[in-house]
């Protein structure tokens, strides 16, 4: 079993590291089914592109850096305010995997949340 970890379980670029990592995970080393596992109570649940920005204003990051983000092909405001569903978060990350161009059609994916109290694992797709 191999584990990719990120925060909030969201793939925000379609050719970044995460998507690298399945690929390798796929193609060398004959990964065959793909589990995305959010959890309950994520504290990227309660996070909001706004409040997140204005702390990073305030500890000195120039706003002009936060504003390139967008044109490197993140949109910041959206890629935050996305972890506020859990089970929508992994149902858009399952679909994001299944339809992407690089990911074989046989690959199976799966969409879970663990309760962070108790441990049960629930099928979401």
């Amino acid at each position: 079993m191999k584990m990719i970890k990120n925060a909030g379980g969201v793939i925000s670029h379609p050719f970044g590291s995460v998507i690298r990592s399945l690929l390798v995970a796929i193609y060398e080393l004959g990964v065959e089914d793909i589990m995305v596992i959010a959890h309950s109570d994520c504290g990227a649940c309660h996070m909001h592109s706004e409040e997140m920005i204005e702390k990073m204003e305030a500890r000195g990051v120039n706003a002009d850096y936060i504003d390139m983000m967008r044109f490197c092909g993140v949109d910041f405001h959206s890629w935050l305010d996305g972890f506020e569903d859990t089970e929508k978060s992994v149902r858009g990350t399952v679909d994001f995997i299944v339809r992407h161009p690089l990911i074989p059609s046989d690959i199976r994916v799966h969409g879970f949340i663990i309760d962070s109290t108790t441990g049960e694992l629930s099928r979401i797709i």
